[in-house]
């Protein structure tokens, strides 16, 4: 009995084997490519999914085909502060000596982004490189993610740069200008008026800004990393141009939501350009602003509104664009704050070497400061 019921027993065993190996096992190279952009939603950082979207070419695939991807993580996670870009402290004199920037990462405890860091080129020695360049960079701007920079070299042409630190060895050189020697480009450049526009649609992307004025009107040359070359939009006509003042605009790295700003060097007037339409308006700056004293730059607050963010000695102030009881949209003041006191628990014993803030930058909802002491002369203070 015990011999003819072993043999029974073998097809049941046979068929939970067969039953065993028709079982998948799933890996994340079977997830769609829906289920792969949820995961990565729920990555705690930038850095993490930077990391993520490098272990293969299916995961950059994913993300960088995704605008509405990179949408949401941006809004669930704003992108960290890596570090800060610094000017040498003075002019180099001479040629045969290197002019750059120097760069100091963000101190955090966070092996992701270190790993950031550790990858890229925050050295930039991509450009630094190049055999037909002088060794002299200065840092004119940076945007999502890319560093815009102008050659040293005094001759004529003063050739650029965007580089994209993150990504090792990705850099893109151009000339500073169209060419002057056509009846539309004539005019005086602004002064390291260049400015970055990135794309959040298409990061690989990237748009240069520079502004051009003669005696009564100003214009925008923009170059199109797509293209390779600048386009010339037509001019405008300003007000209020400052009198016997051939540069009568400053150089302000101002730049929120698609808008980009230049002051008059009188301090009463400023050029906004629409980036979207290409359109330029002149507004008057708000009385106080108007102050030498009064530090500010312009950028967005935590819920994407512009703003402004200004200071005056110790004390910092917020303005919004509202709507008044006329109905005119303008800048109006929606809070200030004397810093004096969290400035006596940082500062401690140094805060009496210093006598006033300086906005540096406004970026989604941080205002960056540096602490400053007056420059008093005989003639005035400034």
């Amino acid at each position: 009995m015990a011999g003819e019921g072993s043999p029974a027993q073998l097809p049941q065993a046979k068929r939970r084997n067969k039953s065993s190996s028709a079982t998948t096992t799933t890996t994340i190279h079977s997830l769609t490519d829906d289920l792969l952009l949820q995961i990565f939603l729920r990555l705690p950082s930038l850095a993490t999914l930077v990391r993520a979207a490098l272990a293969c070419r299916r995961h950059r695939r994913a993300v960088v085909s995704s605008p509405d991807f990179r949408r949401r993580f941006r809004e669930l996670h704003p992108a960290p502060l890596m570090g800060l870009f610094f000017a040498p402290p003075t002019a180099v004199l001479d040629p045969m000596l290197p002019a750059f920037p120097s760069f100091f990462p963000a101190r955090r405890h966070d092996r992701d982004l270190a790993a950031a860091l550790r990858g890229g080129d925050f050295f930039l020695t991509s450009i630094q490189e190049h055999p037909d360049k002088a060794h002299s960079w200065e840092i004119y701007d940076c945007r999502g993610g890319y560093v815009l920079l102008c050659n040293g070299d005094q001759s004529t042409e003063r050739p650029m740069a965007v580089v994209n630190p993150l990504a090792r060895r990705s850099q893109r050189f151009f000339d500073d200008g169209p060419d002057d020697t056509f009846e539309d480009c004539r005019g005086t450049p602004v002064l390291r008026s260049e400015r970055l526009l990135c794309s959040d649609e298409d990061p690989t992307t990237f748009r240069v800004v520079a502004l051009t004025h003669d005696e009564s009107r100003v214009r925008a040359s923009v170059f199109s990393s797509g293209t390779g070359e600048w386009k010339i939009h037509p001019w405008f006509d300003v007000p209020g141009r400052p009198r016997r003042s051939k540069g009568w605009l400053l150089n302000n790295n101002m730049q929120s939501k698609g808008f980009l700003y230049w002051l008059y060097t009188n301090h009463k007037y400023m050029v906004t350009l629409n980036t979207l339409t290409m359109g330029f308006s002149v507004e008057e700056l708000p009385p106080f602003l108007k102050n030498r004293r009064c530090s500010f730059d312009i950028g967005e607050t935590n819920s994407g509104a512009r703003c402004i963010v200004y200071t005056v000695d110790f004390t910092v102030g917020v303005m919004l664009r509202r709507t008044d009881s006329d109905g005119v949209e303008k800048w109006m003041l929606d809070r200030a704050t004397p810093l004096d006191t969290q400035l006596d628990g940082v500062l401690r014993n140094q805060k009496g070497n210093y006598d006033e803030l300086l906005v540096v930058a406004v970026r989604d909802g941080f205002a960056y400061l540096a602490s400053s002491k007056k420059c008093c002369t005989s003639h005035a203070c400034c």
